[in-house]
């Protein structure tokens, strides 16, 4: 791989890491994340939602500013804030092809950045906890997000087929994305021993011009410590709710299984560029989506894998989508 090669793929990485090291320079004892989806995990080729990338951080301590700007918050009620940096790269399956493949999605790079909070509420008396997510992120769609060289570099670097249609991508243009979910979770403890399973519910929506959509879902985990994670996820690609119970991960461990039905409005993705003219294609309207995975925490270390499976996003498509993500956290 030469120079060049080189330079292309670290220049948009290093940018991130830098702009992560702003973020977090005034942060306190917590936990660092991160997180890593790729189609390639599961043999196939680059398509779709081919790679999604994110750095994470949340402090130990809660932060108090958003229960003066939010004071319906209670007092007493679980507050965890998360600053996340991430990226995500779409493809169309003929990769190599130069040309603009009308009957494909349209290439595409998201790089982006934002807070989430989450708040949380046990009820003992019917082992029920309720929480509630916020998130907020900025960034951009299109060339500026650097999705072309991480690519390309990548395939470089693994000495693999060329990805040519790049210069059929979406245009630039600033990316705002806010999302709520909430989770009802009836937690109950097996027998005497120190196991739990999880039953719960979730709603939520996203609002932009990234994504506006609608979601419900239901999921079941099997495990230990069930009550000092969230496991609900947000709006951005990647992004889960930071943890409550401050840095310390103990020992706890636990299975899951879930599923999601979206409602879409709007996907910057498949629809094209908000006020430019650009490729797209005729999106699906709902959208289902089936995870399963692993979550494993040996002390200052928290490690996840999980396996996603989702339907059809648009007409034509060739596929169901298909990928694999895997998750580090640490405590310091």
């Amino acid at each position: 791989m030469d120079k060049n090669a080189w330079n292309a793929l670290l220049r948009p990485l290093m940018q991130a890491l830098s702009l992560a090291a702003v973020l977090c320079a005034p942060a306190v004892a917590g936990t660092l994340s991160f997180q890593l989806e790729n189609d390639s995990f599961d043999g196939a080729s680059d398509a779709n939602y081919t790679q999604g990338m994110q750095l994470a951080y949340s402090a130990d301590v809660a932060p108090e500013w958003p229960r003066r700007f939010m004071p319906w918050l209670a007092a007493k009620q679980e507050l965890a804030a998360q600053y996340f940096l991430g990226q995500a790269i779409f493809t169309p399956y003929e990769i190599e092809e130069t040309e603009l493949i009308l009957d494909d999605r349209p290439y595409a790079g998201w790089l982006y950045f934002g807070l989430s909070l989450a708040s949380g509420r046990l009820h003992p008396a019917s082992n029920l906890k309720i929480v509630d997510r916020l998130d907020l992120s900025a960034g951009i769609v299109g060339p500026s997000s650097g999705a072309q060289q991480v690519q390309r570099g990548l395939h470089g670097l693994a000495d693999t087929y060329e990805v040519n249609g790049w210069d059929n991508q979406l245009s630039d243009e600033p990316a705002v994305l806010a999302g709520y979910a909430r989770k009802w979770a009836f937690i109950h403890s097996l027998g005497r021993s120190d196991m739990d399973w999880e039953l719960s519910a979730n709603l939520g929506g996203n609002l932009g011009n990234v994504s506006t959509q609608l979601a419900a879902g239901v999921g079941l985990r099997f495990g230990r410590d069930l009550y000092s994670s969230v496991s609900l996820d947000g709006a951005p690609p990647l992004t889960q709710a930071p943890g409550f119970g401050g840095s310390k991960l103990d020992s706890g461990w636990y299975v899951f299984t879930d599923w999601q039905q979206r409602f879409v409005a709007r996907d910057i993705f498949l629809d094209g560029n908000s006020f430019k003219d650009s490729h797209s294609v005729e999106k699906e309207s709902s959208v289902g989506e089936w995870r399963f995975g692993l979550v494993l925490a040996t002390g200052r270390f928290r490690w996840s894998a999980y396996h996603v499976r989702r339907t059809r996003e648009f007409s034509g498509q060739y596929d169901n989508l298909n990928f694999s993500g895997f998750g580090l956290m640490t405590a310091f």
